[in-house]
């Protein structure tokens, strides 16, 4: 009986922690903002990569799913940008699409149950 209610606590477990729920909520938003905390970052727009982290910081759930997305979203655009496959935008237009992408954060937080 020791072995099985082992078993099924570790089972439980593992199901808590797998991926397998999906994305967490503001996911897809907070991975937007990656991307973007990324491109400021290769384009040396600092200010702008400073609003982006501090909007994470203050605006996105603190769990460490969130987190990762966001520096696994950053690193991917941080290295695409690295390989000349998009050019930087001008200042106004990633600022603009900064301010669109925590709009849409704002939002799914907003909606959370």
């Amino acid at each position: 009986m020791k072995k099985a209610a082992c078993a099924f606590f570790a089972l439980v477990c593992l199901v808590l922690t797998s991926s397998a729920w999906g994305e967490p909520v503001g996911g897809a938003e907070v991975r937007a903002l990656g991307l973007l905390n990324g491109e400021a970052l290769a384009c040396g727009q600092l200010a702008l990569v400073e609003r982006i982290r501090s909007h994470v910081v203050y605006e996105a759930a603190k769990t460490r799913a969130i987190g990762e997305i966001f520096e696994a979203a950053t690193q991917e655009r941080f290295l695409e940008m690295g390989k000349g496959e998009r050019p930087c935008m001008d200042a106004r237009t990633l600022a603009q699409q900064i301010e669109e992408a925590v709009a849409a954060l704002k939002r799914a937080y907003a909606s959370k149950p």
